[in-house]
């Protein structure tokens, strides 16, 4: 699940370590991509810090959250049916089609968030902007990673660009998947080959529409 998927299940906190820890797994990889922060092998480490403590409990909800969502038969199904819609975008490319429907369909469910307003970007960023971020650096380094500055620079880019609001738009959504393939395939795709992601994405959306509903509140019972 992408940013605002993993904030919904925390949308009433009013905890911003709570939150910061449930998207801390996915700003980490964002920031470098080699770096594996296993949290659960030092639990013990944030005993007695109730902030520590409140990133780790976020970390492990979004650990959850999505093995729970990678094996639920809505996965399956919509990856399944979102790779063959996406496929001809990508012919004659590097990039797998299993790889793209997993990151669209993804980012589709923070699109149907926004556009049903079920969760709002200004929030979520106020919140992570509330995170003590000295916790933030304590809890990696007690992570074991020696060095924390690559993940402060990188979430000061974050901050600044707040480009969530933009997967109200399908054209950003195609935008954000080619930037996320490029990370791992030397890839350019062509204006058509664009314009043929956008038009799968925003036709998608509509079958999506009346039934991403029950992801969230399975998941919601689940974390519960």
């Amino acid at each position: 699940m992408n940013f605002l998927s993993h904030y919904y299940f925390e949308r009433y906190s009013r905890n911003p370590e709570l939150v910061m820890g449930c998207v801390l797994p996915d700003l980490v990889k964002n920031a470098d991509k080699d770096i594996n922060v296993l949290p659960h092998k030092y639990e013990r480490r944030f005993d007695g810090n109730p902030k520590l403590g409140d990133i780790y409990r976020g970390w492990g909800r979004h650990v959850e959250a999505d093995r729970y969502f990678h094996n639920a038969p809505f996965f399956y199904t919509h990856t399944h049916e979102l790779k063959g819609l996406l496929a001809p975008a990508v012919a004659e490319t590097p990039v797998r089609p299993s790889f793209l429907s997993h990151i669209a369909l993804e980012l589709l469910l923070d699109h149907l968030l926004l556009r049903h307003q079920a969760v709002h970007e200004s929030d979520f960023y106020e919140c992570l902007a509330a995170a003590d971020r000295d916790m933030v650096a304590r809890f990696l380094t007690l992570c074991g990673v020696q060095d924390t500055t690559f993940f402060s620079t990188y979430f000061n880019s974050f901050m600044r660009a707040q480009y969530i609001g933009s997967y109200r738009h399908f054209d950003q959504l195609t935008y954000a998947i080619i930037n996320i393939c490029r990370r791992i395939w030397d890839v350019q795709l062509r204006a058509d080959q664009q314009a043929l992601m956008t038009a799968a994405l925003a036709a998608y959306a509509t079958e999506l529409d009346g039934a991403f509903r029950s992801i969230f509140d399975d998941l919601e019972a689940h974390l519960s």
